[in-house]
C-alpha cells in the first residue's frame, strides 16, 4: 500500500468511486492504495442511491470499513435533469418528472445517514434549450443569464429539498454544472443566496465552471469560497472557441489553475473533502488507470501549491 497523502493537510483527498468502478470494493481498493482517506460513492455496484436496499448498503458500508475508509458524500443525479415549466412553479408535484427526483432525492439521504456521511449532492434544474449534456454550448461569460422566472422555480425546488434534508441531518451540495442553471460560481451562488437555507451548500468544481464560461481561479472560487463545502477536481480544456466545443483532461495537461486552487484551500484552512472526478477517461484504456494518472497529476500540484505557500 502507498503511502497516504499528506496528513498535515486540513481537508481529507478522495475519489468518485464511478471514476474508478462501478464495483465499490474496486473503488474503496484503489483509493486506499492511493493513500485516501475516504471516497465518495455515486454508483453501488450499477445501482443509484435510491436503487440500494438495506443489504447492499450494509455490503458498501462493510467494504468501505475493510478499506479503511469513510464515506465523504453520496452522489446523486437528483435535479440534473429537471426542465422547469416557464413561469409560477406552483405545486412542485405538477412539474413533469418530479416524482423521480424526489425519489432520487430521499433515496440519497436514505443511503447517506446508513453510511454516516454528512452529505448528499445534488444539481440545480436543467437549463432551458441545453442539448445532450451541454458539450458543444456557448461559453457566455459568468455562465450566461438566469432569469428572475427560472430563478423562483430552482429556489421552490432546493427549499422543499433542503427541508427534507433537514429533517434528516444531511446537508445537500449543489455541484455547478455545465447544463444545469447553476453552472458557475456567479449563477450557482445566485441561487444558494435566493434559496438561503441551512441545508443547502455548494459543490465547488472549478473545472465545470472553466468550461461553463468561468473564471474558477480566482475570481470563481472568492464567489464560491464562504459557500464551499466540498471540492471536485478534474482538468479541461477548449477544443473550439466558436462553439463551446471542450475536452476533459489529465489533472496539469488543461487550462484550469489548480496550483492556485489548492493554494487557496491550504492558505484558508479549508476541512472539507477535496475529490478527484476524473472526467478524462481515453479509448483504450481502464477507468482505474486514467485516474490514477490523473491523480499523479493532482499531486503534482498539490506538491507545488504547498512548495508555493511555504
Amino acid at each position: 500500500m502507498s503511502t497516504r497523502v499528506d496528513t498535515n493537510l486540513q481537508f481529507s483527498v478522495g475519489v468518485v468511486n464511478s471514476e474508478i468502478s462501478s464495483d465499490v470494493d474496486v473503488g474503496v481498493a484503489v483509493a486506499a492504495d492511493l493513500g485516501m482517506s475516504q471516497i465518495e460513492i455515486e454508483d453501488f455496484w450499477g445501482r443509484a442511491a435510491c436503487e440500494c436496499d438495506d443489504a447492499l448498503v450494509e455490503r458498501t458500508r462493510a467494504a468501505v470499513e475493510r478499506g479503511g475508509l469513510y464515506v465523504s458524500a453520496v452522489g446523486t443525479q437528483a435535479f440534473k435533469v429537471l426542465i422547469l415549466p416557464p413561469g409560477d412553479v406552483g405545486d412542485l408535484s405538477s412539474i413533469d418528472g418530479w416524482d423521480h427526483h424526489r425519489i432520487e432525492l430521499e433515496g440519497g439521504i436514505r443511503v447517506a445517514q446508513a453510511l454516516g456521511s454528512p452529505y448528499v449532492r445534488i444539481f440545480s434544474c436543467r437549463r432551458d434549450d441545453m442539448i445532450g449534456m451541454g458539450n458543444p454550448s456557448p461559453r457566455l461569460p459568468d455562465g450566461g443569464p438566469l432569469p428572475d422566472d427560472r430563478l423562483a422555480g430552482i429556489v421552490a425546488v432546493l427549499r422543499d429539498a433542503g427541508d427534507r434534508a433537514e429533517s434528516a441531518g444531511v446537508t445537500l451540495l449543489v455541484e455547478n454544472v455545465r447544463s444545469c442553471w447553476g453552472n458557475t460560481a456567479v449563477n450557482t451562488v445566485r441561487i444558494l443566496e435566493a434559496t438561503d437555507h441551512p441545508r443547502v451548500k455548494l459543490n465547488w468544481d472549478p473545472s465545470n465552471d472553466f468550461v461553463s464560461g468561468g473564471n474558477p481561479y480566482p475570481s470563481g472560487y472568492e464567489v464560491a469560497r464562504p459557500w464551499t463545502q466540498h471540492v471536485h477536481i478534474k482538468d479541461a480544456r477548449v477544443v473550439d472557441h466558436a462553439t463551446g466545443l471542450i475536452a476533459w483532461e489529465c489533472i496539469g495537461r488543461g487550462e484550469v489553475d489548480f496550483v492556485g486552487q489548492l493554494r487557496a484551500l491550504i492558505d484558508e484552512g479549508f476541512a472539507g473533502a477535496v475529490n478527484l472526478e476524473t472526467h478524462w477517461h481515453p479509448e483504450d484504456r481502464s477507468k482505474e488507470a486514467n485516474s490514477r494518472e490523473s491523480f499523479a497529476g493532482m499531486l503534482a500540484a498539490l506538491k507545488l501549491a504547498q512548495r508555493d505557500g511555504a
